[in-house]
């Protein structure tokens, strides 16, 4: 058949002449509106999550069953046409994927063809790629190859019938029709064998799927288990979807939720029903977004009739539980009350599902049509393979004829996307391999927490030592692994699954022969274990909120970079639910995490405690504490800056007893701000008493003599030219303005004009450039010659300039010029958040606090690696801010840094000045 030769989608050919005309415009084009929002439907064991799915499909046999380890169950709704209310969609259209061409899309893609084209001219620059993070809401062009004539003769044709597959234009284009599909994907060799793939497959009757219908799509995901779904649900969060919260609202908030649970001894076993409710919250906070919709579905709602005034009572209850930061999620207008054999507030839900997905910022984005092929090539695999290599599938699209550049860069963006929208399970991280199976990664974890497993398995194995040590401690050998993957397709791929699981926070590497997993510690911290210890005073540091997994990183990174290893007391490791004791030279250091619930911690409810002890009669080295507190301070502060939910705040306290952690004796937290005199009067606690500050802070306050390091300061107090630790702090983020942040915004308008085509776009881009200095105006449009091309020259100034008005590159939601939201995370957002720490330097002369430091140090860490992604480069630019970060700092030196970013921002002012001047007189003559 034609479609088969033409390697097209065969229902193509059954479309209008008109439409056949905008499909292959389309391929020059390059780029496709998608339509497709995911929800998540969470929330505790037996709180009604199937029960609510059925109900909005409209199944009348409400029955359920229960589920041992974990199942993903995914239902696919459409909007119906008015775009009103979603309705279930036809087992057809679920095959379609998230990337659908229709002729209402192409009609779309057509009237914004124009806006699409920006700067760089496909004839200027024919092999310019502009594809970005598939994250943001830019649009992107893909630029393609031109199409021969002879296939436009044949697509576009003026007949209606299928077209013989004996015609000569057909056999003629055959070799040609590679142009056009190389826009769509790659065509892998069919003599070739693919060691990564279980069979050998074909794949070069790939198509992308097309329908006749603009169909706009939500997929549900429904999850069904008890603790091993707890353990590992946000490996399918992503910033692309929203959620369904689900809440017994019979249930007392107060209460231990029993049924939540079926296993004593693990750390979710004795929660409360609002701890639940902040868990969930939280990893929404963590692993999706800090703004993601959180629908309220309250379930067994038969005592109150499902009375909105009833729900929003509850609604309030469950408010007063949570962190100021988690109520962002929430809004009373999202809250739904169900009974069980009642439509009341159903169709009403389901209008909210649709209003909600179409509020997101995704929603109608633009990605190459190339995806499309992607997509399909993805299905066509995971028919019969669980996973793929990254090298095959790039092998795959550097054998193809077309022109287009950054294939690398292309595909990796094309993998983010499809493991935002769930089609599979990828990091950037890891690279290595692609998850086409994403049950299939869940049975590999189930495998290791699931106990009948380990029951049957054990059987084998002579010693269960190692198998008690999981089931007990969380501890997870190689040899137990190898045992529990044996008879499976697991063990082969052992070093992707693991990562993948260190990626995602459901394990953590102690050594290369050993893991934890926290969810399988059934342990409790024993406080009499430090009986005979002497004991330091407990080191604090304070947090809005806090997600759990950075106590557990920060565990792992004292054993992994400060030599810390697992304190052992009759040959067990001392780790438990929420305490970790380590060894460090003769010492031993207790790590532990706080949920502080009490009124005075309000404002910083949760806390990472450090406390030092030796066994008695050995005395505590106050020299080795001090550069302690120091190591772990810097140690959070990266740890925090990889989770944007977790904003780090360089407050610092001590608890107001030197006692035991874990001696039940009541203590509160001090902030260093309030230790100023040497006695504090302690009324945060039921019984008042004061507090001798030299002796709780002594374990972690250096010596005078010592040399004066902090986290923002490496320098010598004694130095005759020593800097302040705030010029320090100022100093290092000039230095890291005017190296790393400029260096990444060249390699960004690299990405977006390439040097050779810089002259072209600026002689056609000169008119929105009114605003430049004369050293810039003279660098890039000199009175004799054009410019060479050395974007080294560019400060970061006039980058911005350029990024800003000649790379069309979509302004942020708050619009070139201002700050953007924090959520916001498009690459303007980026350029802007640059451009504002420039500004931030320049305009103090007294120095940075730690606590700005701190806060730029984080916005500026999180911006480049957000436009790592997008260049396509690794970790390159990211690693160089960590360096800097810990890099020694000398005053004079340094403070070159600072001068020149100061004369950049002088010029800036100086031409607004000129500018306002000239707008000045010029409105004066109007008037006259």
């Amino acid at each position: 058949m034609i479609a088969e030769k033409l390697k097209i989608p065969q229902e193509i050919l059954y479309w209008s002449l008109k439409n056949r005309e905008k499909f292959v415009r389309s391929m020059k084009v390059g780029n496709i509106r998608v339509f497709n929002g995911r929800a998540m439907v969470i929330g505790c064991a037996r709180a009604g999550k199937t029960t609510l799915v059925k109900k909005i499909k409209g199944d009348k046999d409400l029955t359920t069953t229960s589920t041992s380890g974990i199942e993903i169950h995914s239902h696919t709704f459409k909007l119906n046409s008015d775009e009103s209310t979603i309705i279930v969609s036809t087992d057809e259209e679920k095959e379609k994927g998230c990337l659908c061409l229709a002729p209402g899309m192409l009609e779309i893609l057509e009237e914004n063809t124009q806006e699409t084209s920006f700067g760089v001219n496909v004839n200027v620059v024919p092999d310019q790629s502009n594809v970005i993070s598939p994250r943001e809401e830019n649009h992107i062009v893909d630029k393609a190859s031109s199409l021969p004539s002879s296939i436009e003769s044949t697509l576009n044709s003026n007949n209606d019938e299928v077209v013989d597959d004996t015609d000569p234009a057909v056999n003629e284009s055959d070799q040609l029709i590679n142009n056009l599909t190389a826009a769509a994907y790659v065509s892998a060799g069919t003599d070739r064998s693919n060691a990564t793939l279980e069979h050998n497959i074909d794949l070069n009757d790939c198509v992308p799927s097309v329908n006749r219908d603009n169909l706009k799509m939500l997929t549900l995901l429904d999850f069904a288990g008890h603790s091993a779904y707890y353990a590992c649900h946000h490996i399918f969060f992503s910033p692309r979807a929203f959620f369904i919260l689900v809440v017994d609202m019979t249930k007392d908030l107060s209460t231990v939720a029993t049924e939540a649970c079926r296993k004593e001894g693990l750390i979710y076993s004795n929660w409360t029903y609002a701890d639940y409710i902040k868990y969930w919250l939280g990893s929404i906070h963590t692993y999706s977004s800090k703004v993601a919709p959180v629908i309220l579905a309250f379930s067994h709602s038969e005592d109150n009739g499902a009375d909105p005034e009833k729900a929003l009572q509850y609604f309030r209850q469950i408010c007063k539980c949570l962190p100021q930061n988690l109520l962002d999620h929430l809004d009373k207008r999202r809250i739904f009350s169900f009974q069980k054999q009642s439509e009341k507030n159903v169709e009403d839900f389901k209008e909210c599902l649709a209003a909600t997905v179409k509020s997101q910022s995704h929603w109608g984005e633009r990605v190459p049509i190339s995806w499309t092929k992607h997509e399909a090539v993805l299905k066509k695999l995971k028919e019969s393979n669980n996973v793929v290599s990254f090298s095959d599938l790039l092998r795959y699209v550097s054998e193809t004829n077309d022109r287009k550049r950054n294939k690398e860069e292309d595909l990796l963006n094309a993998l983010i996307f499809f493991n935002d929208t769930g089609v599979i399970l990828f990091r950037s991280e890891i690279k290595d391999i692609i998850i086409l199976n994403v049950q299939w990664f869940v049975d590999a974890f189930k495998h290791i927490i699931f106990d009948e497993i380990h029951m049957e398995v054990m059987e084998d194995m002579r010693d269960f030592a190692e198998f008690q040590e999981l089931n007990e401690h969380g501890l997870l050998s190689s040899k137990v692994l190898i045992v529990l993957w044996q008879n499976s397709n697991f063990y082969q791929h052992k070093n992707s699954l693991v990562n993948h699981m260190k990626h995602l926070d459901m394990l953590a590497e102690l050594s290369k022969e050993l893991w934890y997993v926290p969810c399988m510690n059934k342990q409790k911290y024993p406080w009499e274990i430090l009986n005979n210890c002497n004991v330091s005073s407990r080191l604090c540091f304070l947090f809005e909120f806090l997600p759990f997994v950075i106590y557990h990183r920060l565990v792992v990174t004292c054993i992994n970079k400060l030599g810390m290893t697992p304190w052992k007391i009759s040959e067990r490791m001392c780790i438990y639910h929420k305490v970790t004791v380590l060894s460090y030279k003769d010492h031993r250091v207790l790590i532990a995490i706080c949920d502080n619930k009490e009124r005075p911690h309000r404002n910083f409810p949760y806390s990472i405690e450090i406390q030092i002890n030796v066994t008695k009669p050995r005395e505590i080295d106050t020299r080795l504490t001090s550069k302690l507190k120091e190591d772990i301070f810097e140690r959070l502060s990266v740890l925090t800056q990889g989770i944007l939910s977790s904003e780090f705040y360089s407050y610092v306290g001590y608890r107001c007893r030197l006692e035991t952690f874990g001696k039940n004796v009541e203590s509160h937290i001090i902030t260093e701000e309030e230790m100023s005199a040497s006695e504090y009067d302690c009324l945060k606690c039921s019984h008042p008493h004061i507090v001798h500050v030299g002796s709780i802070r002594r374990f972690w306050k250096k010596d005078e003599a010592q040399t004066h390091l902090t986290v923002g300061s490496r320098t010598s107090s004694s130095h005759p030219f020593a800097a302040t630790e705030e010029m320090t702090n100022l100093n290092r983020v000039s230095r890291l303005m005017l190296g790393p942040c400029t260096e990444q915004l060249r390699d960004l308008l690299r990405l977006y004009i390439p040097p050779a085509s810089f002259p072209a776009v600026i002689q056609r881009k000169r008119s929105q450039l009114k605003r430049l200095t004369e050293p810039q105006r003279k660098l890039i449009l000199p009175n004799s010659g054009v410019y060479s091309g050395n974007y080294d020259d560019m400060d970061i100034s006039l980058l911005y300039i350029l990024l800003r008005n000649v790379c069309g590159i979509q302004a942020h939601n708050k619009g070139w010029g201002n700050t953007p939201d924090s959520a916001d995370i498009s690459v303007s957002a980026n350029i802007e958040r640059l451009r504002l720490a420039r500004n931030r330097c320049s305009h103090t002369t007294e120095g940075m606090s730690n606590v700005d430091f701190n806060q730029v140090w984080s916005e500026i860490r999180a911006a480049v690696v957000d436009l790592d992604k997008v260049l396509g480069i690794g970790n390159k630019y990211q690693e160089a801010v960590d360096f800097i970060l810990n890099d020694t700092m000398d005053p004079v030196k340094d403070k070159h840094f600072r001068d020149q970013l100061l004369e950049q921002i002088k010029d800036i002012n100086d031409i607004r000045k000129k500018f306002e001047r000239i707008e000045g007189r010029t409105k004066k003559m109007m008037a006259n």
